[in-house]
């Protein structure tokens, strides 16, 4: 379970202590009496392959999209708007609330690295983990030999020139440590690699545990998830490039994090997550944000009037043919007060482990549509029984104002 710390630089201490501890506590104390020449050279390579990793999964960014990106036609189709950065960002990004800024790709927010995982560094904070999975094994594969050494001389004298009273405390401890560290690392580990088989990210499985329980319960139709091309070679390669630079310390992932190919049951112009029944779809916010003449010109593509689609105003019959909640919100912890339908929003949507889409250190308040949450252009609950005539021409009216201010904004830029 991924949870973000209240002090974020603790989040670095604790890493570099352990491996501090650990790779050159090991080292000191207990290798450095007892292995061959050869095996040390080996564990000491393995502790410098461990800080090196770890130096570059902290000081590499993660990547952001860049400040003028204007999307080409199809790109936009699928692009998203991040209400704190106020710009229109590339699929699979989102905006962290820990960096304050929007991340491509974006894995999680990883409170040991004080870093985002995204596109650039992805492949820094793999071989950080394999790093460490496989150079703690090693110490403690050889911790475990001397302890055998010990409990076979456990009756010796204890001034005995062999054995030390320091090399047995520093076993006891480090042993178990170093098995920690395998089981929490490791697990990780494998979650890690299992996404990439899959081409998914840490917070797109949690967006599909999420959507597939309202495929469930027939809130949502049926959607492919759009990047899994199939074959875990396939994905791998999609994400890290070819094998050969999987294993050079200073390369990073191909592409530009921002064009991703699709699977053949995935549309190009799928978007991911799909929008919720309560929510503007992405990209007809993403339309509401630009000027009249780029929405003019790409509304007719897009279904919507004036940038204002029809789930504006069928927003409230859509409400009632949607069923309550039931077993699957058991464990919800929504406001008696509030909407039953919010459970599966994203602000509090829980997964099978408990994890919250903010867990992974998402900004959720900057890319939810919500046609109750868009400032100006709330909707009161007692105004639910106005006619939807007057609640379209005030839609249409706000939309006509945000457009133009956007204009004036533009221009008053250039």
């Amino acid at each position: 379970m991924v949870q973000q710390l209240k002090w974020r630089y603790l989040g670095i201490v604790v890493p570099m202590v352990l491996i501090g501890t650990i790779g050159w506590g090991s080292d000191i104390l207990i290798f450095r009496q007892h292995l061959s020449m050869d095996l040390l050279i080996r564990h000491r390579i393995y502790v410098h392959v461990i800080w090196l990793t770890y130096i570059l999964a902290v000081l590499v960014p993660p990547g952001s999209p860049p400040r003028q990106f204007n999307p080409d036609p199809e790109l936009a189709k699928v692009c998203t708007f991040c209400r704190k950065c106020n710009r229109v960002k590339p699929p699979r990004a989102h905006h962290c609330r820990m960096c304050n800024t929007c991340v491509l790709r974006m894995d999680h927010h990883c409170p040991w690295t004080n870093n985002c995982v995204g596109h650039r560094n992805l492949l820094h904070f793999v071989r950080f983990l394999l790093s460490v999975v496989f150079g703690t094994s090693s110490v403690f594969w050889n911790l475990c030999g001397r302890v055998r050494v010990l409990w076979d001389a456990r009756h010796q004298p204890v001034y005995d020139d062999d054995i030390s009273l320091s090399e047995i405390i520093a076993t006891i401890v480090l042993t178990p440590l170093s098995f920690f560290v395998i089981f929490t690392v490791g697990l990780l580990t494998i979650r890690t690699l299992w996404n990439l088989c899959e081409n998914v990210t840490l917070i797109e499985t949690w967006e599909r545990e999420r959507v597939e329980s309202q495929i469930r319960r027939s809130r949502l139709e049926p959607v492919e998830f759009p990047y899994d091309l199939g074959g875990p070679y396939d994905n791998l390669v999609a994400i890290l490039g070819p094998v050969w630079r999987w294993f050079l310390p200073w390369t990073e992932p191909q592409g530009d994090g921002m064009h991703f190919e699709v699977n053949q049951d995935a549309s190009p112009s799928t978007i991911w997550p799909p929008a919720d029944p309560d929510e503007i779809p992405p990209y007809q916010y993403v339309e509401r944000q630009m000027s009249i003449t780029d929405v003019s010109s790409r509304s007719s593509s897009t279904g919507s009037i004036s940038a204002f689609p029809a789930p504006y105003f069928n927003e409230r019959a859509g409400r009632a043919t949607q069923l309550p909640y039931g077993s699957d919100a058991a464990d919800s912890d929504t406001d008696s007060d509030a909407d039953p339908n919010a459970y599966w929003r994203r602000d509090k949507w829980r997964s099978w482990e408990g994890e919250r889409l903010e867990d992974f250190g998402v900004d959720v308040g900057a890319e939810m549509y919500s046609n109750h949450t868009q400032g100006s252009e709330t909707f009161e609950e007692d105004e639910e029984n106005v006619p939807l005539g007057i609640v379209k021409r005030k839609l249409v009216a706000n939309g006509m104002r945000h457009s133009t201010e956007g204009v004036e904004v533009r221009s008053n830029s250039l």
